[in-house]
């Protein structure tokens, strides 16, 4: 009985031995995959093409706040003057804010592509761990690095940067209205007092 339960006890101890050397080899081999130096330039890549999508957005809304800041001032006789000043230096302090916001989601993008990367490489280590094997495990570990990009390039630009200027809507608008009103009072006026225009003119 000794005899068979000698050999039982090595035919235990050589299946262990296997199974964690398949351990270690899927093991290193989902490592491999997922530390290979170009995944971090793709890191970088989506961290940069991120902040260069919300800096074209910042920069087409300083643009258009530019353009309407510079109609709003004409109408309002501001061109040359301290508000003129006031503005252009509160624009540019919204400007700076759009650019730290920029490369902030950039950055973000870029952190949670890799945060994607370790959770599948963690799951895929607790698969092999459960008996995967390393072939299997190295294909799936390539899918997800793939799945993975393929997600985070969605999601980074799904959003627009919000309007980064909104204080100045209020002033454009408050130009528009002045000038509309100003308009209605010249249109009164020439009704009511200028008859050679064809009203106010006595019936025949």
């Amino acid at each position: 009985m000794s005899g068979g339960d000698d050999s039982a006890s090595k035919q235990a101890q050589k299946n262990e031995q296997q199974r964690q050397q398949a351990i270690a080899s899927g093991t290193a081999q989902v490592n491999q995959i997922f530390d290979d130096p170009n995944r971090t330039s793709q890191y970088q890549k989506l961290a940069g093409d991120t902040t260069a999508y919300y800096t074209n957005d910042l920069n087409q809304q300083k643009a258009l706040t530019d353009r309407n800041l510079k109609f709003a001032q004409a109408r309002n006789g501001q061109i040359g003057g301290s508000v003129q000043a006031d503005q252009a230096t509160k624009s540019g302090e919204d400007y700076l804010k759009g650019i730290l916001e920029a490369n902030r989601r950039g950055q973000a993008a870029g952190a949670s592509l890799q945060a994607s990367d370790e959770t599948s490489r963690a799951n895929l280590i607790a698969s092999v761990q459960g008996g995967l094997d390393a072939t299997t495990a190295a294909s799936n570990a390539a899918s997800a690095l793939r799945s993975n990009l393929a997600s985070s390039q969605s999601t980074s630009t799904a959003n627009q940067l919000g309007d980064t200027f909104g204080d100045f809507a209020n002033i454009y608008q408050q130009s528009k209205d002045a000038a509309a009103l100003r308009a209605g009072q010249k249109y009164a006026y020439n009704t009511l007092y200028t008859p050679s225009f064809g009203y106010g003119a006595p019936a025949t």
